[in-house]
């Protein structure tokens, strides 16, 4: 996904190695691993969303377009 090689992730790592107290590396790989997570999800539903729109603009039938704008206008209720 980020296209990143051995050399590139050894110059990382040697620098957090430099300028991160040992203390905080645990706090900071989690907080990456979450932002990753969060960029992944995010990145995941937008394309899921552009692949749905698309699908609906290349349907003819308008009984499938109007069921299809029900379900996206549906709301939740508490």
């Amino acid at each position: 996904m980020f296209n990143i090689g051995i050399i590139e992730l050894l110059i990382v790592v040697f620098f957090i190695a430099l300028f991160v107290k040992p203390e905080e590396i645990p706090n900071i790989s989690k907080n990456l691993g979450l932002l990753y997570r969060k960029i992944s999800r995010y990145y995941h539903n937008f394309k899921f969303e552009l692949d749905e729109m698309n699908d609906f603009d290349q349907t003819n039938d308008f009984d499938t377009k109007r069921n299809f704008l029900k379900k996206k206008t549906k709301t939740k209720k508490k």
